[in-house]
């Protein structure tokens, strides 16, 4: 009988720089890594850009340029779980992406609308796999904030992480928000739960 050998992914290590893709791809091409995925738009993913290599024959570097939020990431993910974490913080060390603290911090200090809205749908990008008592609070004040933008932002960050503590909340803004538009992307992301 062999072992499992468990596949350990990273959280989606949300990039700052403007010109993060040159960056990342020259990155790519320096290590010589082998493209498994290279899609220039995938809009039903509402990815503008996305990219996946291998590093070894277990672990894979993923790259998402997303249109919604406007971020761009890197994710690794594979196996031995301690090779995977040690990519990771190469590429905190290097590329430096933000910190949840930075996340959590940047929703809190956003001024304005358009600001906060990034900000809230930056942190959904940025949520760690695992439930995050913190990112959850800072997600469910967008999901029930009086305008309607910030709700968007809210309800669309939900989606990223998936977290099953958002179903009643997005059941909520589905089965009562006074917009037709935020209702309905509430049963898209319902749905989405589901599958």
């Amino acid at each position: 009988m062999t072992a499992q050998v468990a596949h350990y992914s990273t959280r989606r290590m949300v990039l700052k720089d403007a010109y993060t893709e040159e960056k990342v791809m020259c990155f790519a091409a320096e290590l010589d890594l082998e493209a498994l995925r290279d899609v220039a738009a995938d809009p039903a993913l509402g990815l503008t850009r996305h990219v996946i290599w291998r590093i070894t024959p277990g672990i894979v570097l993923e790259y998402a340029a997303d249109s919604r939020s406007r971020c761009s990431f890197l994710a690794v993910g594979g196996y031995p779980r301690d090779l995977v974490q040690e990519i990771e913080k190469s590429i905190e060390k290097n590329l430096k992406p933000w910190t949840l603290r930075e996340v959590l911090s940047a929703v809190d200090r956003a001024d304005g609308v358009e600001e906060l809205a990034g900000a809230v749908l930056r942190a959904g990008v940025a949520a760690p796999q695992g439930f995050d008592k913190k990112m959850f609070k800072s997600i469910k004040r967008a999901i029930l904030h009086i305008d309607h933008r910030i709700r968007y932002a809210g309800l669309w960050a939900t989606a990223y992480s998936r977290w099953s503590e958002f179903r009643d909340l997005i059941a909520g803004v589905a089965d009562g928000d006074e917009l037709y538009t935020l209702r309905r992307d509430a049963q898209v992301i319902l749905h989405y739960y589901s599958s």
